[in-house]
């Protein structure tokens, strides 16, 4: 039995926060470090002490872990750190083995909070990979919802994630109410920030030329640029265009929801000031449930490019949009991190070939062994274009310069320089440093990649300096943003 800090444990009109075990071996077990060696992260120390001021905290046992290190092994590195917890085996040794009959973690919890009395709106889940899950009534608004009964929201590090569950005490009641403001700001001609899988968008009614207008203002974006339309459904998509060539239709069905932009000629329903006089339109169905949920319940599609000043870096968290936008909008969402992290993939059927204007979250590979060769950019084309945002040669962009380089060795003195980089590195570097992803994975480093831009972007330096990634998947999309973010192509030798 584990030596708990504190005995019978009363969880009546109690907050819960249920971790999953393998945060902590994702944290702590590393074989080539000694046991009295290993310790907790500061960043998960400091997240669980803020949490234990507010919430009971309880670890969630199963088997996997179980075989990696013990409860008293784990509660005994917990104490020394000063937190308070608590495991479901503690509760559940009494019904028996509490890993039998269940084949899940959420049966687990399911079973300790029917015996600890603990309703299911009183119950957060913190997974690794800095995920979130909360239990809600979500899904019972309505029978065309898009939420689910559990909804799971991602997050950049732990700070991150502890200020949304201290500013979510309600989750569920939280995000419906703001999802209904935010549906009739949409009605009423307003502004709603709001996440989608790739970046959190700026949205208005894309049928109302006045509150479109309002997002151009906001942004102090071009009216040469166009936006993109976010539809929940094929047919509120259909009234938007005049023509669905059946190869666009076979991508709707692979890819959508999904980071796919399909540019389209355009009905009547749009105003030029969407399209900037272009007679195409470029719309995609978002599979994040809140986005979808906020069209579904305006009843509106939503024109929306990325909720931040024109230009500059994307915001992949709500907080990324209040520091560039505060005041801009009339309702904000906040639905974690992005899960994508760079804007969706922009395909055109106005030529006579599919042409990938914007490579995205979905590579050409992928679009090819759905609908056969596709074009890319300005290959072998007269076709303008023009019609897509994100076309302009600079974009994305830091305060601090950003410089692609070929190597780092010219850097790795230099305290005013900042390095981001794709995997581990063998230089030693003296200035601040991000790591898009310490295992070299693409679609890793693309989600991090704007939330790595904006922190180096916020230490006053002098030069941010990267190297490319391999061109090859989403790696591609990843450093057309770099490109464009600093403003040319070329790499310094």
């Amino acid at each position: 039995m584990v030596s708990q800090n504190k005995t019978n444990k009363n969880y009546e009109n109690r907050f819960v926060v249920f971790l999953e075990k393998k945060i902590f071996m994702d944290e702590i077990y590393n074989p080539s470090i000694l046991s009295s060696q290993r310790s907790l992260c500061e960043d998960v120390v400091s997240a669980l002490s803020k949490l234990q001021n507010h919430f009971s905290l309880v670890i969630v046992n199963d088997a996997i872990t179980e075989d990696v290190f013990s409860d008293e092994y784990l509660n005994s590195i917990l104490m020394e750190c000063g937190i308070e917890i608590s495991f479901t085996s503690k509760e559940m040794v009494s019904i028996g083995d509490p890993f039998i009959d269940h084949s899940s973690i959420l049966e687990v919890i399911e079973q300790f909070s029917q015996i600890n009395s603990i309703p299911p709106e009183r119950r957060y889940l913190m997974q690794s990979g800095l995920k979130v899950s909360f239990f809600s009534e979500l899904s019972h608004h309505g029978t065309e919802t898009f939420l689910p009964k559990t909804l799971t929201f991602s997050f950049h590090n732990y700070s991150d994630l502890v200020s949304w569950i201290l500013l979510h005490p309600k989750p569920s009641h939280n995000l419906l109410k703001t999802l209904l403001a935010g549906a009739k700001i949409i009605q009423e001609g307003g502004l709603v920030a709001f996440p989608t899988e790739t970046v959190y968008g700026l949205g208005a009614d894309a049928t109302n030329q006045c509150a479109v207008e309002k997002i151009f203002t906001a942004k102090k974006r071009p009216l040469y640029d166009p936006l993109i339309v976010h539809v929940s459904n094929r047919d509120q998509m259909l009234l938007l265009v005049t023509e669905l060539p059946k190869k666009a239709e076979m991508l709707i069905t692979q890819f959508w929801p999904g980071p796919l932009t399909i540019v389209l000629p355009k009905s009547s329903l749009v105003p030029e000031i969407v399209t900037s006089g272009y007679p195409s339109v470029a719309i995609r169905m978002p599979s994040n449930p809140l986005a979808l949920e906020l069209i579904r319940l305006s009843q509106k599609p939503i024109a929306a490019p990325s909720a931040n000043r024109f230009g500059y870096t994307s915001p992949t968290t709500a907080k990324h949009v209040v520091e560039q936008l505060e005041g801009e909008y009339d309702v904000i969402i906040d639905g974690g991190g992005c899960v994508v992290g760079i804007e969706s993939t922009v395909i055109s059927f106005l030529g006579e070939m599919p042409r990938i204007l914007r490579p995205g979250g979905i590579d050409q590979k992928a679009i090819e062994s759905c609908i056969g060769k596709v074009l890319l950019g300005q290959q072998e084309t007269n076709e303008d274009t023009s019609t897509s945002p994100g076309m302009l040669p600079s974009h994305y962009a830091t305060s601090t310069p950003l410089q692609i380089v070929e190597d780092f060795n010219d850097y790795t003195t230099r305290r005013d320089v900042g390095v981001l980089c794709f995997g581990k590195s063998e230089h030693v570097f003296v200035g601040p440093v991000e790591y898009l992803s310490p295992s070299a994975n693409p679609a890793e480093a693309a989600k991090r990649l704007y939330q790595a831009m904006r922190k180096l972007d916020s230490l006053s330096l002098s030069l941010l300096v990267v190297k490319l990634l391999p061109e090859t998947g989403i790696g591609i999309a990843v450093n057309n943003r770099l490109m464009k973010a600093a403003g040319s192509p070329s790499v310094v030798q």
